[in-house]
């Protein structure tokens, strides 16, 4: 009898676990709020391929300095619904989908071969013939193999083959770390970007490998160099701008160098959040075909160190703030004699920063938080090209979800499709 109230207990835990995973999803939607985006003016069209990235805080907190920080949930939003990580289905966190439409597209048409895969587009490229992934697998980088080596595969989308290869990449044996950047075919030859870090040293370095696939070895290893023109003394941090094209071929990579005040150790001992200041910035092209370097000619306000930069479609835009307007500074890659400047004003409405900022297609996505709630955004669409608003609205809280005193939204990136 005591044994068979043992299976009874077991079985009815069993039951109740299954029950949590499955109604979870439940309770999370009756926890948090819906956003909606409500129109002011304008075309709502023009928020169709537009997906955001947000964390939802019921309680938000001070920290030093009288910073308003956020944690809580992760959700994204669009303009037809509110979908927040914890309320995914059980089944479908195993599967583990991504929310980056780029991938979402190629998990839907080649399913079998995004399977087991990390979901970020940096490890993928893709043209009309070829489906290529890498990943770098540094897992004997520091043990006593010293050892790092690139797993590649390549689907060819016409036969339906998939091709494996596990090439060793050439380390020095003292870095602390090798970070996958890029993945690009440049006349039917693989490269790949990494930027590798070092123990022995604070700067960082960027590095192309040329990979033979036929015979699973790495052609060359090239170092870029930007040749930096502050002193040796100043810390500088390098970014590579377009990162994350899975199905364009790129032949120039655009890199910005933030030159930053030599590191006070004593402030660094003192403080875990101690960072260098940004003193300027400075930007560069580096064509892959070439192998050469060129300097990107800017205005010097856009050099200040509260500048933001993106590329698209071989423009490089950089931003800057100043008071309550945006000011944007366009060069094309192909020739920077095809420079234009935009002042664009930030809503009336809303607080004197931008909160999130991207550009597609000549097209201004502008994010700026509310002065009246913490959880309301103001949102613009502006087409530089024409210096016309396409779209005015707000983002904020569904009918029924009031405002909490604590509570907050943070929009922290998005994607236009």
């Amino acid at each position: 009898m005591k044994q068979y109230w043992k299976l009874v207990i077991i079985s009815l835990v069993a039951v109740l676990s299954i029950a949590v995973f499955y109604l979870q999803p439940v309770f999370v939607k009756d926890q948090y709020p819906e956003f909606t985006f409500k129109t002011t003016t304008g075309d709502s069209a023009e928020l169709s391929d537009l997906t955001l990235y947000a964390s939802y805080s019921p309680t938000q907190f001070m920290i030093d300095g009288g910073i308003i920080s956020y944690s809580g949930e992760a959700l994204t939003l669009t303009n037809k619904e509110t979908h927040y990580e914890s309320q995914q289905p059980y089944f479908e966190k195993l599967s583990a989908n991504s929310s980056d439409p780029q991938l979402q597209s190629l998990q839907k048409e080649y399913k079998q071969f995004m399977r087991g895969k990390d979901l970020d587009p940096i490890n993928f490229f893709e043209d009309d013939t070829f489906l290529a992934y890498v990943a770098i697998d540094d897992s004997n980088l520091h043990t006593s193999a010293k050892k790092t080596v690139f797993d590649i595969q390549i689907l060819n989308k016409n036969s339906k083959e998939v091709s494996t290869y596990t090439i060793d990449a050439p380390i020095k044996g003292t870095e602390d770390y090798i970070l996958l950047q890029k993945v690009q075919v440049v006349d039917s030859a693989l490269k790949v970007v990494t930027r590798n870090g070092f123990s022995t040293d604070r700067k960082e370095e960027f590095h192309i490998y040329h990979l033979d696939l036929g015979n699973k070895k790495v052609l060359k290893d090239e170092i870029l160099s930007f040749k930096p023109e502050e002193p040796s003394s100043v810390q500088y941090e390098i970014s590579l701008l377009n990162r994350t094209s899975i199905g364009q071929v790129e032949n120039e990579l655009i890199f910005q160098v933030a030159y930053g005040e030599p590191i006070d150790e004593k402030k660094a001992e003192e403080n875990l959040e101690y960072y260098p200041e940004i003193l300027k910035n400075e930007f560069f092209i580096y064509n892959i075909k070439t192998n050469t370097t060129k300097k990107i000619p800017v205005p010097e306000e856009f050099s200040e160190n509260d500048t933001t930069a993106t590329v698209d479609s071989n423009t490089l835009y950089l931003s800057r703030l100043t008071e309550h307007t945006i000011n944007i500074y366009t060069t094309t890659i192909a020739d920077f004699d095809k420079s234009n400047t935009y002042s664009v004003e930030l809503p009336t409405a809303s607080e004197n920063y931008p909160e999130w900022l991207q550009i597609k297609d000549a097209k201004l996505y502008l994010m700026t938080p509310a002065k009246d709630s913490q959880t309301k955004k103001e949102l613009m669409v502006y087409d530089l090209n024409s210096s016309n608003v396409l779209y005015e609205g707000v983002i904020e809280k569904a009918a029924g979800n009031k405002d909490q005193p604590t509570d907050g939204l943070y929009i922290y990136d998005g994607i236009i499709n």
